[in-house]
């Protein structure tokens, strides 16, 4: 089955690129008041704003709903690697099933190697929206970047298991055509013209019979504008599906400077059943940072998803602890609090890393177990696969009413 669907944008201004793992440092700004936390570490706050998820998971579990509970992880670099996240996937779909990889930049600079996926594109493509390259719309939306070029022959691909797939793509002034092939034969009567008078955000979806390994390729086939956002794998079964979309050195703020009405499409189409937000390490460190506005952000993020997909539930994932300067440091459990307040007060679950690790002085503690980086700012391999497991230990105690 092909389906073609077109969410149209317009220009908006361009944002400012953020540096893997930069910090700012600073003067100490005066916060707004702090309420002081009264949960438990490695507790999940706020879990009935979680319900939609969690009757998702019943659902899927009881085998009532047939296509994936789709999970949207957005973050900074803790998450872009792929390593904190691989172990929350691996455990989602270890007990509720396979939902598939779901959605994925093929050579993506950022991500590990993606379990049972090999992906990768020619070398005639740039990557936006990081090291200097950018576009004015402002379409990026999920994933923060995208696979630029304005040559013919180029091509990008996907090889997993699943049956559904979907193509992320912009129509646009000067735009080239694609092709998109399913083990080397083309699923499209035509290639797909990507002219359009304003930039738009468009996606084609191609299902097959059955979940088998396919090779999705999708391929330049004249001189043109050509921008791939991303490529969806998944599985229609019962089971889970987990996005993962972190960029090195990124702030909440980069969600509100993606084109809304992209970003809006996206979201919609995808239909997730939770979004994970998981932004603060940056902003620790920025020398105008206050707690007030970080709140204030998070807020106005908050809006901007329920109003996209009313049905999705939303928790904050607050980051962990920073230890590399002392600025950072003291911020730390403000802009953990900061995060708390705007989820109770936005419909929203928080949980935080910060705690779970133990508060003040923790990373210290995790670097002597090997489970934090010599920068005092990352965990290690064995330190972010045990922070998805405390993370996804607290999910499933809320989702089995154990709170």
């Amino acid at each position: 089955m092909n389906n073609f669907s077109t969410f149209a944008v317009r220009p908006t201004c361009t944002w400012a690129l953020l540096l893997c793992f930069a910090v700012a440092v600073g003067g100490q700004s005066s916060p707004s008041r702090i309420v002081p936390p009264k949960n438990l570490p490695h507790t999940i706050e706020n879990a009935p704003a979680l319900a939609n998820f969690f009757r998702a998971l019943r659902a899927s579990q009881s085998a009532q709903r047939l296509e994936p509970v789709r999970i949207m992880h957005f973050g900074d670099s803790h998450i872009a690697a792929d390593i904190l996240t691989a172990q929350i996937r691996r455990r989602f779909q270890e007990e509720f099933g396979d939902g598939g990889p779901g959605y994925i930049v093929p050579r993506n600079p950022m991500s590990t190697r993606r379990r049972g996926v090999t992906s990768g594109a020619s070398n005639g493509w740039t990557i936006e929206g990081i090291g200097g390259h950018v576009a004015g719309d402002g379409i990026y939306a999920p994933a923060g970047i995208a696979l630029a070029t304005n040559l013919a022959y180029e091509k990008a691909w996907l090889q997993t298991s699943a049956n559904h797939f979907e193509v992320y793509y912009v129509s646009q002034p000067g735009g080239g055509s694609i092709d998109v092939t399913v083990d080397g034969a083309s699923v499209l009567d035509a290639p797909l013209s990507l002219v359009s008078r304003l930039p738009r955000l468009n996606y084609f979806s191609y299902d097959e019979p059955v979940a088998d390994n396919y090779r999705v390729e999708v391929r330049t086939v004249a001189p043109g504008k050509v921008r791939v956002l991303g490529i969806v794998a998944e599985r229609v079964n019962p089971g889970v599906s987990y996005d993962v979309l972190g960029i090195n050195g990124a702030r909440a703020t980069r969600l509100l400077d993606w084109n809304a009405a992209a970003f809006a499409g996206v979201l919609t189409q995808r239909k997730p059943d939770l979004i994970i937000l998981a932004f603060g390490t940056n902003e620790a460190g920025d020398p105008d940072w206050t707690a007030a506005a970080h709140q204030q952000v998070f807020t106005r993020i908050l809006r901007r998803l329920h109003n996209a997909v009313p049905r999705a539930s939303i928790l904050i994932y607050g980051p962990p602890e920073r230890a590399d300067n002392p600025l950072a440091a003291r911020r730390m459990r403000l802009v953990i609090e900061s995060q708390r307040q705007a989820a109770l007060a936005g419909n929203a679950a928080f949980w935080s890393s910060y705690d779970a690790m133990g508060g003040p002085g923790s990373m210290n503690a995790w670097i002597t177990r090997g489970l934090g980086q010599a920068d005092h700012v990352h965990l290690s391999g064995p330190g972010y696969v045990r922070m998805g497991d405390l993370f996804y230990e607290a999910l499933m105690r809320a989702y089995r009413g154990g709170q």
